[in-house]
């Protein structure tokens, strides 16, 4: 899958309180910021189940409509609401509904750490459901994101058949997942980054461009440069909040 280098992270998008107090997601800000990013060539969107108190799949999949064959959306589903396997398909068709779509692109187990692989994925067989609903075509690659050491990650794209990208942190200041980039790519597995500024730690002004010898980059350029500089990287994701930073 051709996937852009810059990915969009959906997890801020801009937010109200209506006059009950319910939390709500601009829908016009949304729309405008998507589809900039899209005529700007980004066509890899990334959303999860909770993301923007539980409405960014829905603000997203009605931003993305007019292009939706077009772009590849990326959410990912809460392992703490699954207990069999028909809650898997329970929560996926809830996400499908949200985004008004048939299918998605990248469907991850989202934030899973060894212990989670090993004492949940696994007994309950939710990779073989995957690939299930992988064959009704509900989901066209089946992913993970990941929060644990690099030698969990190793055991989980050692066992893990069928899996077919993992979405992991890795940035100037954390590239402690650095080798294992490179042992997923080996084994087939697109990567996809998040947190490539360091969640903001990067994104301020600093003097390290100039003493690296890069010129008057900013260094939050210099940290997106460095991690798609990786040739075992796919994409990038950023969380930008309006049209400026998608520009």
């Amino acid at each position: 899958v051709n996937i852009s280098a810059l990915g969009f992270g959906c997890m801020r998008l801009k937010e109200f309180q209506d006059e009950q107090g319910n939390w709500q997601v601009d829908q016009e800000h949304t729309n405008e910021m998507l589809m900039k990013a899209y005529e700007l060539g980004v066509n890899y969107f990334d959303t999860a189940y909770y993301y923007c108190h539980s409405n960014s799949e829905i603000a997203i999949g009605k931003a993305l409509a007019p292009i939706r064959e077009k772009v590849n959306i990326s959410t990912k589903i809460p392992l703490d609401k699954v207990n069999c396997p028909e809650d898997y398909e329970k929560i996926l068709d809830e996400s499908l509904a949200k985004l008004g779509t048939d299918y998605v692109d990248f469907y991850h187990f989202w934030g899973i750490n060894q212990k989670v692989f090993d004492e949940k994925i696994v007994p309950l067989g939710l990779i073989e459901k995957a690939k299930e609903l992988k064959q009704k075509g509900k989901i066209r690659h089946i992913s993970f994101s990941f929060h644990d050491s690099p030698e969990a990650l190793k055991h989980i794209i050692d066992h893990g058949e069928g899996l077919e990208s993992v979405l992991l942190q890795y940035n100037l200041l954390d590239r402690a997942n650095e080798e294992m980039i490179s042992y997923a790519a080996s084994k087939g597995l697109g990567v996809v980054v998040m947190g490539p500024v360091g969640g903001g730690r990067l994104a301020y002004p600093t003097e390290l461009s100039e003493k690296l010898g890069s010129g008057k980059l900013n260094t939050y350029e210099l940290a997106l440069r460095f991690v798609l500089g990786n040739k075992d990287v796919c994409c990038a994701l950023s969380g930008m909040q309006n049209v400026t930073m998608v520009q």
